[in-house]
């Protein structure tokens, strides 16, 4: 499967037009949030019909309806695409979202892909001015269902990708300024390239 992985948008809809002209072929588009604008979300998800997504913390209502409606936001939700398993945890209502995502897969116990628009306590997650932002419930999510790949943004200057405790995880940077990832699973393989338009 080759994902395209976009986080932080912020209104930039020239930046979404050109991922869509240079990114035609991949299996599925995933944002880990902050499209921002209502105008935004709404032309990516026109153009991207594979597309899942998360709610940002800068993310509206109408914004989060409009991707529900669309049937792109996964909020909460634990979903199968290929055969994997993909777990939603947004930035709007993150707690309920874990709790959710907790009780959904007590019998499975198994996610492929965690999708984020917070990164993990300690993974990726220290901003300009020396502080950790992640969040410790993530660790723990990851700890419990050992994703094999853990995507999310938010934290704008802690882009990049790192394999830890057998999983990948991966900021790609705010699309607003050109930054995405492309990340490749096939069977327990998994390449990641970060990427600019």
């Amino acid at each position: 499967m080759k994902i395209i992985h976009i986080s932080d948008v912020h209104c930039n809809d020239d930046a979404i037009k050109r991922l869509y002209e240079k990114e035609k072929d991949h299996d599925v588009m995933i944002a880990t949030g902050d499209f921002e604008c209502l105008q935004t979300a709404e032309l990516f998800s026109e153009l991207f019909g594979d597309a899942i997504s998360v709610s940002g913390n800068l993310d509206s209502v109408p914004i989060m309806k409009l991707l529900m409606k669309r049937g792109i936001l996964i909020d909460g939700k634990v979903i199968e695409r290929k055969g994997l398993v993909i777990a939603g945890i947004g930035g709007i209502d993150t707690r309920t979202n874990i709790m959710t995502i907790e009780n959904l897969l007590k019998t499975t116990k198994k996610i492929d892909i965690l999708i984020s628009h917070n990164p993990p306590y300690g993974i990726l997650d220290m901003t300009s001015i020396g502080i950790r932002a992640g969040l410790s419930e993530l660790v723990h999510i990851d700890k419990a269902f050992t994703p094999k790949v853990h995507l999310f943004g938010h934290i704008h200057e802690s882009k990049g990708y790192i394999y830890k405790d057998k999983t990948h995880y991966v900021n790609p940077g705010p699309l607003m300024e050109g930054l995405y990832a492309v990340v490749v699973l096939k069977d327990s393989d998994v390449k990641i390239a970060m990427k600019s338009l």
